[in-house]
Order: structure tokens, then C-alpha cells, then sequence
């Protein structure tokens, strides 16, 4: 019999990687999922890219223009937004989307360009040739 490790999809799995101070909050989504399952007395779900994004790693960027942010969490984000822009698997689109519309929209403006630019300058390129209008400088 073999067995396959947990996968909660790439936002998931990436915020995993990533961010450890993140997975008690995923544990919270999977759990939480596993429990409405019970209640409705059917199968679990997956824990939507939505739910990870805003939930596991979205409290953790939402400072993310403040000159004292920790530089490790600003560097493992870049890692996060990079490994989702790359992302290879059958649901890549949905890595993106997720990316696009529920980690990057609202981290936006001069204050975070400049914290990215001190850390992964060539991530602001690669976010503004996939999403056309983000982290714009003025």
C-alpha cells in the first residue's frame, strides 16, 4: 500500500513551505473543513486557495510595506510569490488567479515596491509582466 503526503493545493502547500508561523491557521482551515463534513455526513472537501491566501498568509503580508518588517518574512514571501508564478501543476491558472487576486491585490503602492526591491529586486518584474498594473512605484 502506498501512501501520498497531504497536499492542500499550491497556495496551500507553498504557505506550508514557506511560512511555518502559518500552519497552525491551516490546521484550523483542514480542521474545520473535516468538521462541516462530519456535520453534513458527506466527504471533505478541499480547502479552497482563497482560504489560504487570506487566512493563512494574508495576516502575516498585510504590514508589508512598514520599514521594520522583518526581513525573513519579507524574503520568504518573495520566495512564496516566485514559486507560485512558477508554479507547474495541472491547476497553474489557479495559482496565479489566487496569487493575483488574494495575496497581491492591496499590497500595492511605493511603501512595498521599495521593501521588494530591497530583498528580490527581480520579483517586481516578474509580478508586473504577469499582473500588468501591480506594485507600480508612484
Amino acid at each position: 500500500m502506498s501512501t501520498q503526503p497531504w497536499a492542500f493545493g499550491p497556495v496551500g502547500d507553498l504557505a506550508w513551505q514557506h511560512f511555518p508561523e502559518a500552519r497552525e491557521q491551516i490546521m484550523e482551515l483542514v480542521c474545520d473543513e473535516l468538521q462541516r463534513a462530519i456535520d453534513a455526513d458527506r466527504m471533505p472537501h478541499p480547502v479552497d486557495q482563497f482560504d489560504y491566501a487570506t487566512h493563512a498568509v494574508g495576516p502575516l503580508i498585510r504590514d508589508l510595506g512598514r520599514v521594520d518588517l522583518d526581513r525573513d518574512l519579507v524574503r520568504r514571501f518573495c520566495l512564496f510569490c516566485r514559486d507560485l508564478l512558477a508554479y507547474p501543476g495541472p491547476d497553474g491558472s489557479k495559482a496565479s488567479y489566487a496569487l493575483g487576486m488574494y495575496v497581491l491585490d492591496g499590497l500595492d503602492g511605493p511603501p512595498v515596491v521599495r521593501v521588494i526591491r530591497q530583498v528580490d529586486p527581480g520579483l517586481i518584474d516578474l509580478v508586473q509582466a504577469r499582473f500588468p498594473g501591480t506594485w507600480a512605484e508612484e
